[in-house]
């Protein structure tokens, strides 16, 4: 039982992270809700919140609403796609693994229901990100 306990106490590596709303709080729309998208595009190509919103509602975003960023993003010509596919037998590409990866650039990043930006090698998001979270795709901007 002693193992047990130990096991689940030892943390999970960690990445750089830098806590941000892109703007949001001085933004004209402080109180969105389900805004990971904006958030990551502001932050990655440097836009303020409100110029990253307003490029997501012209290609369909409604407000406080899930958007596919992904399809958007596939369609720009500043966009790199950079899928991560599941390989037997190998651990899914991560935070902790991408950020050392990629310790330079700009880039934006899709795991689950959840999108981020990763500026340098570190994390920037309202929230901290698992270290073992699973990346599905990633876009050098």
């Amino acid at each position: 039982m002693k193992k047990h306990v130990a096991a689940l106490s030892t943390s999970a590596p960690s990445h750089a992270w830098v806590k941000t709303d892109a703007g949001r709080s001085e933004s004209q729309r402080p109180r969105q809700k389900n805004d990971c998208t904006v958030r990551a595009l502001a932050s990655a190509r440097g836009l303020t919140y409100d110029e990253a919103y307003d490029l997501l509602k012209l290609a369909g975003r409604q407000s406080g609403k899930r958007f596919r960023l992904s399809d958007w993003l596939n369609t720009q010509p500043w966009a790199t796609k950079m899928p991560f596919p599941a390989v037997k037998g190998q651990r899914r590409m991560n935070p902790v693994a991408f950020c050392a990866q990629f310790p330079e650039g700009r880039f934006i990043c899709k795991c689950s229901k959840h999108a981020f930006a990763v500026i340098d090698g570190k994390v920037l998001d309202e929230f901290k990100i698992r270290g073992d979270r699973c990346i599905y795709t990633a876009w050098r901007v």
